[in-house]
């Protein structure tokens, strides 16, 4: 989708990203390596895949915005409510914003 909009793509370095992950969830447990996060729910994730993601979502998201309309941005924020607030983007808020943003068909 980035290619298809222009926009200049940035690779994301995941390692040690797991510091600053946080969901929003209460207290996460991190095991001594800090790269698996438990959090209250019971779930289990490596935290420096599920943050890069996170970052480089936040990161189209930003770039995607700047790219289009006031207009049109209002439109999807509407469809997709998470994108209002940065720190609350993640890569579901991307895919979601994929899914709300119809590119037109090429004939």
């Amino acid at each position: 989708m980035a290619h298809s909009l222009g926009m200049r793509i940035s690779r994301i370095n995941p390692r040690n990203t797991s510091a600053l992950a946080f969901g929003g969830s209460g207290k996460v447990e991190r095991n001594p390596k800090k790269d698996l996060a438990t959090f209250s729910t019971g779930k289990v994730y490596h935290t420096d895949l599920s943050a890069s993601y996170n970052i480089g979502a936040r990161y189209f998201i930003r770039a995607f915005q700047k790219s289009i309309s006031e207009t049109k941005w209002l439109s999807l924020q509407a469809k997709v409510p998470k994108l209002a607030k940065r720190t609350s983007q993640t890569l579901s808020s991307f895919i979601s914003l994929h899914h709300a943003f119809e590119l037109p068909k090429e004939a």
